[in-house]
C-alpha cells in the first residue's frame, strides 16, 4: 500500500479531477469515475518515477487493484445500461474499442515484474494508454452520456458503482 502521503497526493488529484469534471457539468457517476482516474494518474506517475523495486511493487500492487476495480465496476454499472439503449450504444462501443489495450498492459507489468529494465517503458506504455483512455471517456463518452442518461441517472448510478468497485478491489486482494 502506497505511504500516507502518496495516498494524501492521490486524493487530492482525485479532488481536482471531481473540480474538473463538475466544471464541464458532469455529475454523480461520472465524477465518481473522473475522481479514480485522476487518482491512478497520482499513483501511476509516482511508479514511473520509483526506481527501489520494493517501491514500484508497493505501487504497482495499489495500480493493479485500482485499474481492474475500476473497469469492472464500470462494465457491471454503467457500460450495461448505455449498451441497451439505442441513444447510448455508440458510447459503450467506443468504450470497448478503447478500453481494449489495458488489460495486455497490465499483464505485461505483471510478466516483466518491477525489477526489470523492461519497467520504464512498459508503465510509460501503460500511462499513455491510461491518459488517452481517461481524456476520451471524460471528454467525450461522459458528457454525451449524461445528456442521453441525465444528470438523475447519472447520480443514481453513483452509489451502486462505488459499492461494485470497493467489492472488486478487495477480490482482488
Amino acid at each position: 500500500m502506497p505511504n500516507p502521503l502518496e495516498n494524501a497526493v492521490a486524493k487530492a488529484a482525485g479532488t481536482a479531477g471531481v473540480v474538473e469534471a463538475r466544471l464541464r457539468g458532469l455529475r454523480g457517476v461520472f465524477t465518481a469515475l473522473a475522481e479514480q482516474h485522476h487518482e491512478v494518474g497520482s499513483l501511476l506517475a509516482r511508479a514511473e518515477s520509483a526506481t527501489d523495486p520494493e517501491k514500484r511493487q508497493e505501487l504497482w500492487n495499489e495500480i493493479r487493484k485500482e485499474l481492474i476495480s475500476h473497469e469492472q465496476a464500470e462494465l457491471i454499472d454503467l457500460y450495461p445500461l448505455l449498451e441497451s439503449n439505442e441513444l447510448t450504444r455508440a458510447i459503450s462501443r467506443d468504450h470497448a474499442t478503447n478500453v481494449e489495450a489495458l488489460e495486455p498492459l497490465i499483464q505485461e507489468i505483471d510478466r516483466i515484474g518491477v525489477a526489470s529494465s523492461e519497467w520504464a517503458p512498459a508503465i510509460a506504455r501503460l500511462i499513455a494508454t491510461v491518459k488517452a483512455h481517461v481524456k476520451l471517456e471524460e471528454t467525450k463518452l461522459f458528457p454525451a452520456a449524461q445528456d442521453a442518461l441525465g444528470e438523475t441517472i447519472a447520480k443514481e448510478l453513483e452509489a451502486p458503482l462505488l459499492r461494485t468497485k470497493a467489492l472488486a478491489k478487495e477480490a482482488l486482494r
